[in-house]
């Protein structure tokens, strides 16, 4: 496994991690009185594996273990008293080894035998990039996030350039994130999204994370722990057609984190999160074309189970 530490300030990052751990954290403290028009984060990270919607990738799908993530994220508030803002995030996340599907192998001898020529395309997972522009409405103890979100590449990318034959690995979606904070040691949302080009269809993603502080005070929380039980299930998005993934629920996740603020402005977060397949995702490694071909058992898209470490760096500012 390679994770190019190295080259990362710090390690674990993925793009609900940049929206979602500062913000939780900053429940558990006074806000402070310094208004700002313009604020933002940075972040390194890494993962020890390549998630996507909370589905984990095989060595068969990515060929190695771990990614690299750098993002940038930016909120304007549009006024001191206004409960709107707008929020973008740019991230870019890489994968550490190959990307090539399942080596994608040449199938001649397996179709040689039933007197036929043929062979299965080359298939890769690429790189993920992602856009994401959005509106925010916030009140005390309820936001609501509403957007668009620009997947290239990764496990979507994968879906629509494969699964669907669109000769991209791009995904379009429209979301909505309505987030419950009853308390402070409780955040309960849901993100809904509608992907409407490259592949059609809905992702619902309903989570709640239980927050606590370990060091500090309601002025300043110094080390906090964070435990979010997510899960993502997917509504006429996969056609029979294709013999892969069924639509219900997907994966299901629960990840434990530790935010330490480092100082004002820099936020150290190592994690760990427990994986498991859906009954969709547990079909598509049932009936994937590559081990019916290759004959190989290994050839499926996703683990069954996995554990997920990693750790990420954040400069706030």
């Amino acid at each position: 496994m390679k994770m190019r530490l190295s080259l990362l300030a710090a390690a674990l990052f993925t793009t609900q991690a940049l929206a979602g751990t500062p913000a939780a954290v900053a429940t558990l403290q006074t806000p402070a009185d310094n208004f700002k028009h313009l604020s933002g984060s940075f972040t390194l990270g890494a993962e020890t594996n390549y998630v996507g919607r909370g589905l984990v990738a095989t060595h068969a799908a990515e060929q190695g273990d771990g990614t690299e993530t750098i993002a940038l994220k930016l909120d304007y508030a549009i006024a001191q008293d206004s409960p709107w803002s707008i929020e973008s995030i740019f991230a870019y996340k890489i994968l550490s080894e190959g990307h090539t599907l399942y080596g994608s192998p040449d199938y001649a001898a397996y179709y040689a035998q039933y007197g036929r020529v043929g062979t299965i395309k080359e298939c890769n997972m690429e790189n993920e990039f992602a856009i994401v522009t959005a509106g925010r409405y916030k009140q005390e103890q309820w936001n609501v996030n509403f957007g668009h979100r620009f997947v290239h590449g990764g496990i979507l990318g994968v879906m629509a350039k494969h699964y669907r034959d669109q000769g991209a690995s791009v995904v379009n979606e429209l979301f909505v994130k309505p987030e419950w904070t009853p308390a402070k040691w409780i955040d309960v949302g849901i993100t809904a999204s509608y992907s409407f080009q490259g592949i059609t269809g809905w992702w619902i993603e309903p989570y709640v994370t239980l927050k606590a502080r370990i060091l500090g005070d309601e002025q300043k929380t110094k080390l906090a722990a964070l435990c979010t039980f997510g899960m993502s299930a997917t509504g006429s998005y996969f056609s029979p057609d294709y013999c892969a993934c069924c639509n219900g629920d997907q994966a299901w996740w629960i990840k434990l984190s530790t935010p330490w603020f480092a100082t004002d402005h820099l936020v150290i977060t190592p994690s760990v999160s427990f994986n498991w397949a859906g009954n969709g995702a547990r079909k598509a490694n049932r009936v994937s074309e590559f081990k019916m071909l290759s004959g190989d058992p290994h050839c499926i898209p996703f683990r069954n189970f996995a554990v997920v470490g990693g750790i990420s760096a954040t400069y706030m500012f």
